[in-house]
């Protein structure tokens, strides 16, 4: 079976810092690998690598047994892969509807010229796609923020918005970057069920997240990251265990 994602020797620098330094592993179809590690350990630039924000400075990255290291975010888009960002306030006067329907933008088929002049069609697609977001939205019982803009929502409850449009583009591998920073208890529960639902969809997951028990939770496997490097690979249980991680890792021993 071919893997969702295989990332090989991933390395990132700027200037004389090596950000992240070759960095290897590989997810499985519907399998949860997460990603953590103290500040600066090198996450969300290797998410960011992965997602074709960074360029490479050395090492692969293949979806689904293709390479696409050095695709555009959108090309990746339309391979797939799907990701939310710890913050999205450039789109805080978006229409919940609306935010949530720019995950499905890459997948959109119609010409420039015909999304500019509103062909019938074109009006038809958002219309499929404003009510297909609506249903999103309800089957967590969020159907009243429908109508709602961004900045008008709690912090927590935006972030939640942000893995849905992730979601509503269909992806097949889908990157997560601190899902639960800034969340209030009943926003992690509301997160915990959509994270259910999506792997039941059948989703390749890579969550990058500071809650530890949060992530070796819904993870089944775990990559800890010390200043870029590796540092431990495997069994959420066996990887915390380590000495090593836990001197790593702040708060993780009294925790």
């Amino acid at each position: 079976m071919t893997d969702a994602l295989v990332v090989r020797d991933l390395t990132i620098r700027f200037g004389g810092l090596v950000a992240v330094d070759s960095i290897s592993f590989a997810v499985a179809p519907g399998e949860t690998f997460g990603v953590i590690g103290p500040n600066g350990a090198g996450k969300t630039t290797l998410l960011n690598a992965i997602s074709g924000l960074l360029r490479l400075h050395a090492g692969t990255v293949e979806v689904e047994g293709r390479p696409v290291h050095g695709k555009r975010p959108d090309q990746l888009a339309r391979l797939g892969v799907g990701r939310s960002f710890q913050a999205a306030e450039v789109f805080n006067d978006f229409v919940v509807t609306d935010y949530l329907s720019l995950g499905r933008l890459a997948q959109q088929r119609a010409s420039v010229l015909a999304a500019a002049l509103r062909f019938p069609s074109v009006r038809r697609a958002d219309r499929a796609d404003t009510r297909a977001a609506r249903d999103l939205l309800a089957r967590f019982d969020l159907e009243a923020i429908a109508g709602e803009r961004l900045k008008e929502l709690p912090y927590g409850l935006r972030k939640l918005v942000d893995l849905l449009r992730a979601w509503f583009g269909r992806p097949r591998q889908l990157l997560l970057d601190e899902p639960t920073s800034g969340t209030a208890v009943a926003d992690r529960q509301l997160l915990r069920q959509i994270l259910d639902e999506v792997r039941a969809d059948g989703v390749s997951i890579v969550v990058v997240d500071h809650d530890v028990q949060f992530v070796s939770d819904r993870c089944d496997r775990l990559l800890v990251m010390n200043f870029g490097t590796e540092l431990a690979t495997g069994d959420p249980a066996e990887v915390l265990d380590r000495a090593d991680v836990r001197a790593a890792y702040v708060g993780l021993e009294a925790g």
